[in-house]
């Protein structure tokens, strides 16, 4: 199945507080390529308009549906869905749990966690990413990518 880009987004990524562009440009352009889209939730360390430090996005950025807010809990009022929260600790990760097109996900800042008031009103939703190796966590567009594709085999199946 292919997710035309006018209709219903395959899953509303949206990121919290990131802390590096690359990552960024990784899944704008990640999300041009699965009909998703990217909510970015400030505040940002770095300049928006530094084209060096989004390399990664490559010319991705007019073919993907990017919108920067202020803050998380603003974008999730106005996306009026509960989210799915991908966070260390989880009992469930999301190839246990049935996505719907349309889903908003939320991934949290590369140095630290999504934010506590979220993981407490949504600790039902929590999902995990199992991870064996001797790391703290993995990297934010490699999660990305891992839940986004997980939505897109379950939708397209």
């Amino acid at each position: 199945m292919h997710f035309n880009p006018l209709t219903k987004p395959l899953v509303h990524v949206v990121l919290d507080r990131p802390r590096i562009a690359g990552n960024i440009g990784a899944i704008v352009r990640l999300c041009a390529g699965t009909s998703a889209v990217l909510h970015v939730c400030g505040p940002l360390l770095f300049e928006q308009n530094d084209r060096t430090k989004w390399r990664a996005g490559l010319d991705y950025f007019a073919g993907a549906r990017v919108h920067f807010h202020h803050d998380v809990f603003r974008c999730l009022e106005l996306l009026g869905k509960d989210p799915w929260i991908i966070e260390i600790g989880g009992t469930k990760a999301p190839w246990d749990m049935t996505f719907a097109q349309g889903d908003v996900v939320v991934f949290g800042p590369e140095t630290d966690s999504v934010r506590a008031e979220l993981c407490e009103k949504y600790r039902e939703r929590i999902l995990t990413l199992p991870h064996a190796g001797p790391v703290r966590s993995l990297n934010l567009a490699q999660c990305a990518a891992v839940v986004v594709f997980d939505a897109m085999r379950q939708l397209t199946a």
